[in-house]
């Protein structure tokens, strides 16, 4: 986990910043930092295979201003709806991620809060690669 964390503030501050928030806000910080960091390390070795160079990894940098349209988003709809979209891109794009995270909320007590968390990270990842795309188009 140190080396992830460690990753994170050098390559993806902000995402750690929302995961480490997150953590927080559900409670027992340290071990739902390591479901974060799991999801996260998933990730990248998903998008490892998915570049020619073995050693660089296709995930996004989180910016303030990916934050603040999610932020936005979370205020317009609703964190319900917010959550439920969410998780339905989730299950439909990356299955297995989606029951890696699905596995790891269950052995919590607050299920919902947790999932919540796994949400918010997918999206922020989602909603930052399609402004990367916008900008460099």
């Amino acid at each position: 986990m140190a080396e992830i964390t460690a990753c994170l503030a050098r390559e993806n501050p902000e995402f750690l910043n929302m995961a480490r928030k997150c953590a927080a806000d559900v409670g027992d910080e340290r071990r739902i930092m390591i479901g974060f960091g799991m999801f996260y390390q998933l990730l990248i070795l998903q998008s490892a295979g998915a570049v020619d160079h073995p050693a660089m990894h296709a995930l996004p940098c989180v910016t303030a201003e990916t934050r603040d349209v999610l932020v936005h988003e979370i205020d317009s709809n609703g964190s319900e709806v917010f959550t439920l979209r969410a998780i339905d891109d989730l299950e439909r794009n990356n299955p297995e991620l989606m029951n890696m995270a699905h596995g790891f909320a269950s052995r919590h007590e607050d299920y919902l809060r947790l999932m919540q968390g796994f949400a918010l990270l997918y999206r922020s990842l989602s909603v930052q690669a399609a402004a990367d795309r916008k900008y460099l188009h």
